[in-house]
């Protein structure tokens, strides 16, 4: 890889890092919105059987990881780590701001947030380390499913999940409306700006 396209590519998936964090602090938190996400895994793992959320989410993240490090290749995993770090850094640097009280609203932005902090990380080859990991790796054996829809389908189960353990089922619908953003723009984002040169081979 030449210096200038390693170079890009940090930046790039250093932006991504950004818009991520920036999704949570502006909208996501202040309305509990939760569309899917290793997160929201975690929680709902955590609800049936009690473990910790933050040590259910270290023992899904860690072997998605290196299983992205073994059958993506090793420049995939460290920009994979890569965001996996920087992205905590963002979320302690942002602080949680008041944008809109408007529910619809605030899933519609943030999901566009997400899904362009997604899109560009496949495109850049490697991902932001939530549950578009496990879609690539799935996408890696399932070839003929469309990752975007693969990632539907995980975080969907994940918001109908939460959904029935908080009863909270306007969250959930609206967090589902975030998801259908999310997968319009990273459908959008890598048809309109992949690169031949990716080392992940994905469809979108």
């Amino acid at each position: 890889m030449q210096k200038n396209e390693f170079i890009l590519d940090y930046i790039l998936i250093t932006f991504s890092s950004l818009l991520m964090a920036l999704a949570v602090m502006l909208f996501f938190k202040e309305h509990t919105l939760a569309p899917g996400g290793i997160t929201g895994m975690s929680i709902v793992v955590n609800a049936l059987t009690g473990f910790p959320v933050e040590y259910v989410s270290l023992g899904i993240s860690v072997p998605l990881l290196i299983m992205g490090i073994l059958f993506l290749g090793k420049s995939f995993g460290i920009k994979t780590l890569y965001i996996t770090l920087t992205a905590p850094l963002f979320l302690k640097i942002i602080p949680q701001t008041h944008v809109t009280s408007n529910l619809l609203l605030a899933g519609v932005l943030g999901g566009l947030l997400v899904g362009i902090s997604i899109g560009i990380a496949i495109i850049r080859g490697c991902a932001t380390g939530g549950t578009d990991l496990l879609a690539m790796l799935i996408n890696k054996v399932m070839t003929k499913l469309k990752l975007p829809v693969i990632l539907f389908i995980l975080d969907g189960i994940v918001i109908i999940g939460s959904g029935l353990i908080s009863r909270n089922y306007m969250v959930s619908v609206y967090s589902l409306i975030s998801l259908f953003v999310i997968i319009s723009s990273i459908g959008f984002i890598t048809r309109r700006f992949s690169q031949p040169r990716a080392e992940v081979t994905l469809q979108s």
